[in-house]
């Protein structure tokens, strides 16, 4: 039976906390275990999720008791002390009168409802109290200011009574000085013509002076432009002389890798060695770092090399990448396109697929709830651990002489893949590669 609702409405504030909460919770909820009203919308994002179904979670978190317990154990779990305080009937003073509003309504211990009343009250009474007092500051402030502009007012009376008294008595003075004033005015003026005259002469010479000049500096930017054009020609031939030399040993080393891919080849044949069930990188135990001094990194035709190799181990700084990639959007769906992309390029280059994301960063619970594609292994960093120190732990990891890869633009981390005989691969290839 659906419970009472109570007498007054919830406090805005802690209903619009309440459904954000719950539109959270939906994301992780199998869309067979949501109210009906509520499961058209399960495949949107939650911001989309509250914008369009505000009133019918409301109306399911009223009526609906097992979807309310699903979102009341969410919340017990973030806030384990303060739900056992409300349940015992004792919510503590400190609290935030939101939260505690919000967990009593999913809850709802004995007197629930007349615990949402006092809430409520307290919440309208903090509202009333704050504008009262921004009125009362308002109006000392009016106050004032009429204060001074009467004080202002009594003295500009005062000025312009003097002002009369003294413009009265020296009226024929000020007359006479007017007077004296045009006539020096007059004889300015006529200095003045001369002057302007004597500009005007000075301004054509100027003028003059300056078409020369700027017919000298039109030469000279001809010039510079005929040096700029022999500099980029110069600068092209340079550009191809590297490509012809990056060509060279990309060859070399294409040659070098088939070779080595022929003889480990033959090597697994001649000893029979089957795919193991377990990688490294399921193990994840600490060891000390192999210094083997990989001074290169990876650009993007090498990237695809290292992927047709098929025995390639890809370690993914899984929010690098998205944050140089797609950083405006939200941080779950980074991660769901970064993973999402990796999938296709698992299954078509046959390679390893780690991606390591920084826990500290992703919502209590989410490292169980991200669904990976087959071929990609996601990890998330434990607490007080960041993502970069779970990728060295993925390093230390793998067997001396396996061919690794590391794809991140953090200097460190690519420092560390360097120290452990890996290859770094800058973010912006790897996307790069992910959008062809």
């Amino acid at each position: 039976m659906a419970d009472r609702t109570p007498e007054r409405p919830l406090p805005a504030q802690a209903r619009q906390q309440l459904l954000t909460i719950a539109a959270d919770v939906m994301s992780r909820t199998p869309v067979a275990d949501l109210p009906p009203a509520l499961r058209r919308f399960a495949r949107f994002a939650p911001a989309k999720r509250l914008r369009l179904g505000a009133s019918e979670i409301a109306t399911s978190l009223a009526v609906d008791e097992p979807f309310r317990h699903t979102v009341a154990q969410v919340v017990a779990e973030t806030s384990p002390e303060l739900a056992q305080q409300i349940q015992a009937g004792t919510p503590p003073e400190t609290a935030d009168p939101i939260d505690v509003a919000v967990i009593t309504y999913l809850l709802r211990p004995a007197g629930w409802v007349e615990l949402l009343d006092a809430i409520g009250a307290r919440l309208d009474a903090q509202d009333l109290r704050r504008g009262t007092d921004a009125e009362l500051v308002r109006l000392r402030g009016e106050v004032d200011r009429l204060a001074e502009t009467n004080r202002a007012l009594q003295a500009e009376r005062d000025q312009a009574r003097a002002a009369a008294r003294s413009a009265a008595a020296g009226q024929a003075d000020e007359l006479a000085e007017l007077r004296r004033q045009l006539r020096s005015v007059q004889a300015e003026l006529r200095l003045a013509h001369r002057g302007a005259e004597r500009a005007t002469e000075e301004l054509e010479r100027v003028r003059a002076d300056h078409e020369q000049q700027r017919t000298g500096e039109a030469a000279e930017l001809r010039r510079a432009r005929n040096r700029v054009a022999d500099l980029e020609a110069e600068l092209e031939t340079a550009r191809r002389v590297a490509r012809s030399d990056r060509d060279h040993d990309s060859a070399r080393l294409w040659l070098l890798l088939e070779t080595i891919g022929s003889a480990v080849s033959g090597l697994r044949r001649e000893l029979a060695v089957s795919a193991p069930d377990v990688r490294p990188a399921d193990l994840v135990s600490s060891g000390d770092v192999v210094a083997a001094g990989r001074p290169s990194t990876a650009d993007g035709p090498l990237l695809d090399r290292l992927l047709e190799a098929g025995s390639l181990h890809l370690i993914v700084d899984g929010y690098n990448l998205t944050k140089t990639g797609y950083g405006t959007l939200a941080l779950a769906e980074q991660r769901s396109r970064l993973i999402g992309s990796l999938g296709p390029l698992a299954a078509r280059t046959g390679a390893e697929v780690t991606v390591a994301f920084d826990g500290t960063a992703a919502p209590v619970g989410v490292a169980t709830a991200v669904p990976a594609p087959r071929g990609v292994r996601v990890l998330f960093s434990a607490n007080g651990q960041l993502a970069d120190d779970l990728i060295r732990e993925l390093l230390r990891a793998e067997p001396a002489g396996r061919l690794v890869a590391v794809a991140s633009s953090d200097q460190e981390v690519a420092a560390s893949a360097r120290a452990a005989g890996a290859w770094p691969v800058p973010a912006a290839v790897l996307l790069s590669r992910l959008e062809r």
